[in-house]
């Protein structure tokens, strides 16, 4: 059994088959670790053995939340919701699909867990406005086409929140958190294994927000990371000059 996985994730075998123990983390900093059980058939199961869920029930959000039971089915294409076993899971996975699983569960368990503030603060809910209207401006000013939350790698286990289709594709996320500029730095680290030319842009609203360390260290992860508040100008201006000399293609 061979996963392609990065230096950031730690695999450790279990008696039924393994455990990754990821770089993303829960809101009370315990990482995110992902299980994988073998199958009488041969194939896998990957899951998140019901930490995200539980994390919910400790902070007293119902499951059944209108809201969560909606995003649940949302992602019912890349991961699936185990109703008996609380679960997150990838159910009947080939040993070559091993790598998008626990990418995808890894995720979704961040996400489910998020669903504590339901989604985005009201904070993070208005800096990601106020960055999405400057990019929709550049869009109109370059006359470039953009898409607005729509995965932008290959096994699609990331999601930009704004994709610049052009001849050497721009994505843009914007990291209201910590968590969310990692993603970013996964991303990026994804693509270059890949060589895919995507380039890959964080957007911060100050460092001490997401920690001064973790903004330094996203420079040399990202191709490039943006500080946006009080700083508009110059990001619209950066984000402008890099699209606006390239041609437009169609997305894949």
């Amino acid at each position: 059994m061979n996963l392609d996985l990065c230096q950031h994730f730690q695999i450790r075998p279990t008696v039924g088959g393994f455990l990754i123990v990821t770089p993303l983390r829960y809101d009370d900093q315990d990482a995110i670790v992902v299980y994988g059980d073998r199958q009488p058939d041969g194939r896998w199961c990957v899951h998140d053995n019901g930490d995200a869920a539980l994390r919910l029930m400790f902070d007293s959000m119902d499951l059944d939340n209108p809201k969560i039971q909606a995003w649940l089915e949302e992602q019912a294409s890349r991961v699936q919701w185990n109703d008996a076993l609380t679960q997150l899971e990838c159910p009947n996975v080939a040993e070559s699909n091993l790598t998008v699983a626990a990418f995808q569960v890894a995720q979704a368990a961040a996400q489910l867990q998020a669903m504590t503030a339901l989604r985005l603060s009201r904070e993070e809910s208005r800096f990601k406005s106020e960055v999405i209207a400057v990019l929709k401006q550049v869009e109109q000013e370059t006359g470039v086409t953009a898409h607005y939350d729509v995965p932008f790698d290959p096994e699609r286990l990331f999601v930009a929140d704004c994709l610049f289709s052009i001849q050497k594709p721009v994505a843009i996320l914007i990291a209201s958190t910590t968590e969310r500029l990692l993603e970013a730095e996964l991303a990026w680290s994804h693509l270059r294994r890949l060589n895919d030319p995507t380039l890959i842009f964080a957007v911060i609203e100050d460092a001490a927000q997401v920690g001064k360390k973790q903004a330094a260290r996203a420079h040399y992860f990202t191709d490039k990371t943006y500080t946006c508040r009080d700083f508009e100008t110059i990001f619209r201006d950066a984000i402008t000059q890099t699209v606006q000399p390239r041609a437009s293609v169609p997305m894949h």
